[in-house]
């Protein structure tokens, strides 16, 4: 009989490669780390936390990720929004937060899909 449950595929985070080994720990072709939690994925160097935290002043989290531009447009935004009112600031805000942590492995999450 046919398992009614089935496994979604898992791909590796960094080179895309379809991971066929149920229990794998690493990439069979580049070695990356593999977890099944793609908020947990992580890229070296790169701590979401940090950026949640940094993102206190808006745009900072992502400077921190290599994205001095999109920190910077994010500044702006952040500001402009929070003259038109506090409550579109705060939510503003804390999608910007959002986005420095969790952006690129939401992402490349939906990429593998």
């Amino acid at each position: 009989m046919a398992e009614a449950d089935f496994e979604k595929p898992r791909f590796c985070s960094r080179c895309g490669a379809p991971i066929v080994v149920a229990e794998a720990s690493f990439c069979k072709s580049c070695g990356a780390p593999v977890t099944r939690f793609p908020l947990l994925q992580r890229t070296p160097g790169f701590n979401p936390v940090l950026a949640l935290v940094l993102s206190i002043v808006p745009g900072v989290g992502h400077i921190y990720r290599g994205k001095p531009f999109k920190g910077i447009m994010w500044f702006f935004f952040v500001s402009i929004a929070y003259g038109m009112g506090p409550p579109f600031g705060i939510l503003i805000h804390i999608i910007c937060a959002a986005n420095a942590a969790f952006s690129d492995t939401i992402r490349e999450d939906m990429l593998a899909r």
